[in-house]
C-alpha cells in the first residue's frame, strides 16, 4: 500500500472543479457590491452594477457625477471615486 489516499486526490479534483467558479463568481460579486457601498456617500446615488463576463462594472452613466470626479474647464474635480479606489489599494496593500 504506497499511496493509500490516492483516490481522494481525484475526489479533491472533482470537488474543486464543480464549486470553484460558483466560489469565484460570488467573490467577485461581493467585492463589486462592497465596491459599490463604499461609492455610494460619495457619488450621492447608488452606484450601477453590471455584469461583463466574469467581469462586474461598478459606477455610474450619471453625466453630473462624472463631471464631479473629473472636473470640467468652470469647476474643479471633487473626485468621489479616486479616494475609494486609493483606500482599496491601501487595504490590499500586505
Amino acid at each position: 500500500m504506497s499511496n493509500p489516499v490516492s483516490g481522494l486526490d481525484g475526489l479533491a479534483s472533482r470537488l474543486a472543479a464543480h464549486f470553484a467558479p460558483r466560489l469565484a463568481e460570488q467573490a467577485v460579486d461581493g467585492a463589486a457590491r462592497d465596491l459599490a457601498a463604499r461609492l455610494a456617500p460619495g457619488l450621492g446615488l447608488p452606484a450601477d452594477i453590471r455584469a461583463l463576463g466574469q467581469a462586474r462594472l461598478v459606477g455610474t452613466d450619471d453625466p453630473a457625477a462624472v463631471a464631479r470626479e473629473t472636473g470640467t474647464l468652470a469647476r474643479p474635480a471633487e473626485p468621489w471615486l479616486a479616494p475609494v479606489l486609493a483606500e482599496l489599494r491601501r487595504s490590499a496593500t500586505p
